[in-house]
């Protein structure tokens, strides 16, 4: 039997037994759930999951998921596509970014990465209130994967150009 890799994407209003009804669902087309990140969000739930299926099932299984729309669930099905080759990529580095907030800050450092090739796998955002100076704090949890060329100096360098209330603090590196 051969087995296809499939990524599939996950929207819906959160509630109670969303995970059950889509695992349910893999499993009735006899795929397996490899890896995943769900998350919730301001009321809603969303994720990407990896999931392995044999190719002769995969027709079934999206027609499946295309009818979770009638319970509220939204699912995208994607191919697989191979992972970067492992040296496009040297260390992967955990960071903390926090500055002032203002609109555009998240564009600002999506920019300065981008232009030093730097990949940015995951972010996590918030922000709070700075109460006793009036303004509001942005905070940003990242990982990221850098290129051969770029070392965790140059990654700071390259963030803390973004603006001077700008802090990058390196949380770990390989």
């Amino acid at each position: 039997m051969k087995t296809e890799k499939l990524v599939i994407t996950i929207f819906a209003e959160d509630r109670p037994g969303i995970m059950q009804i889509i695992s349910d669902t893999v499993l009735e087309h006899g795929g397996n759930w490899l890896e995943s990140s769900l998350n919730r969000l301001s009321g809603q739930f969303a994720g990407i999951v990896n999931i392995e299926v044999a190719e002769d099932q995969i027709s079934a299984l999206s027609a499946s998921f295309e009818k979770l729309v009638d319970d509220g669930i939204k699912i995208s099905t994607f191919k697989k596509l191979d992972e970067p080759r492992a040296d496009e990529f040297g260390e992967r580095v955990e960071l903390l970014v926090e500055a002032n907030d203002r609109p555009g800050i998240v564009e600002e450092i999506a920019s300065a990465l981008a232009s030093a090739g730097i990949n940015a796998e995951k972010m996590e955002t918030a922000y709070q209130s700075a109460s006793m100076a009036g303004y509001q704090l942005f905070s940003a949890h990242l990982t990221v994967a850098l290129p051969q060329a770029v070392g965790v100096e140059k990654l700071e360098a390259v963030l803390e150009q973004v603006s001077d209330d700008l802090m990058v603090s390196i949380i770990d590196a390989d």
